[in-house]
């Protein structure tokens, strides 16, 4: 997918008689087709962020969500905003840790208060993550080096500070535990901070047609934009459909996050072995009177998504009972939560360093590939704009009379099936 200047030409689905405009025309189309600056579909963190930015900046900007906000991948991601440090095991700064290394400075501004947008409302479920020696031939000085090549801040804990999560009761933990000053986000408060700004905006709404020359057809509507731009993970690949592109231009990551209950103390960071990824890396969320759900990624994520549901809940429980023999695993509840990281295509399934743009005409495919990358990915759309010199144009009303207002997403443990353990 290369990018080209493709003129407007007339759209198949456009109404009779529809000419487009170019960019820089005053629009003479029929009442019925609507003109935005820029049109987002995908309404993650990635569609959120750059909606933001652009709207921010001037553009008139919508964006249309087929789902719920956040609800895919947003909702299911464990909110770390970190450093890259699970990068760094292989004992060398790879050029993605490097690139990733940069962003949690950008977010501290923005949950600040200080920064491009205001993430005060933001709850914490942590202020710090952990990286800890998961039953590892690997020495406390290398856990210490991954953590400390990309976040000089890391700090060795004292016995008293260790999560209460890691020591049997009354006992000391063995081994060295060091702790990053990178947040663990509750995702839903960011998604509704992100959302609080473009309100009027925010559209539950399917794209069924597209053009490179940016227009679009959203549930029968037609828009003509001066940029479409895909941030939906997945659904990236419809565009390239539409598009009626059939080289391959991205790859999934499939995924089984596991999700246990109820546990009486948090934890927040990675259990480290001798290889490049974590054995596991844990979250914690409140889990009302029940005291914790913990959520589970890593190396059992994506293990997991190599066997069935079962199969998965007994190897999760294997690598817990291994990890925390002093927590009772036999009155639990579990459950998974499955899908693809999408991303774009590399030759040996690596991830691209940063956020990527793939272009055609007037349509952006965009992919952040991390959660934590969507201030980059909003900095590298922003260049492409100036690069084609697209400034703020279009003046129409967001269409609020033939579109709903798209709405918050719900967390995987909310609406899983949960169950207890055979043997257990």
């Amino acid at each position: 997918m290369t990018e080209t200047q493709d003129k407007p030409a007339l759209s198949k689905f456009a109404p009779a008689g529809f000419k487009p405009a170019a960019a820089d025309a005053v629009p003479t189309a029929a009442p019925s087709v609507l003109f935005y600056d820029a049109v987002i579909f995908g309404g993650g963190i990635a569609g959120l962020w750059l909606a933001n930015t652009l709207l921010r900046a001037g553009y008139n900007v919508i964006l249309f969500e087929k789902d719920t906000l956040g609800g895919r991948q947003t909702l299911a991601s464990q909110g770390m905003i970190h450093g890259g440090q699970k990068y760094t095991l292989e004992g060398a700064v790879t050029q993605h840790a490097s690139s990733i290394a940069r962003m949690p400075e950008r977010w501290e501004a923005c949950l600040g208060g200080y920064g491009e947008i205001d993430l005060t409302s933001v709850k914490f479920l942590s202020e710090n993550q952990i990286m800890w020696p998961a039953g590892s031939l690997l020495s406390d000085v290398a856990v210490f080096g991954a953590a400390q090549l990309v976040n000089a801040a890391t700090t060795k804990l004292k016995q008293p500070e260790i999560p209460d999560a890691l020591k049997a009761p009354g006992k000391k933990f063995k081994g060295s535990v060091y702790s990053m000053p990178e947040k663990v986000l509750d995702t839903r408060t960011l998604v509704q901070a992100l959302a609080a700004p473009l309100k009027g905006r925010l559209f539950k709404g399917g794209v069924s047609e597209i053009l490179p020359d940016g227009q679009a057809a959203v549930d029968g509507v037609v828009m003509q934009a001066q940029m479409l731009i895909f941030t939906a993970g997945t659904g990236n690949e419809d565009a390239f459909k539409m598009l009626k592109i059939e080289k391959r231009l991205s790859q999934r990551r499939p995924l089984r996050q596991v999700m246990v209950r109820p546990l009486p103390e948090p934890l927040y960071g990675h259990g480290i072995v001798g290889k490049p990824k974590p054995r596991m890396t844990v979250t914690a969320h409140p889990n009302g009177r029940d005291g914790y759900v913990w959520y589970l990624g890593g190396n059992i994520a994506e293990e997991g998504a190599k066997m069935s549901e079962d199969e998965t809940l007994q190897f999760a429980r294997k690598e817990l009972e291994s990890v925390f023999p002093h927590i009772d695993w036999s009155d639990k509840q579990w459950a998974t939560w499955a899908g693809d990281r999408a991303e774009p295509y590399d030759e040996e399934g690596h991830l691209p360093p940063g956020p990527f743009v793939q272009q055609r005409g007037r349509v952006m495919v965009a992919w952040p590939t991390k959660l934590t990358f969507a201030p980059a990915l909003a900095d590298r759309m922003m260049d492409k704009l100036r690069e084609r010199k697209i400034m703020p144009e279009y003046k129409t009303e967001p269409p609020a009379d033939k579109f709903a207002p798209a709405e918050v997403g719900r967390y995987p443990w909310e609406d899983a099936a949960w169950r207890k353990l055979r043997g257990a």
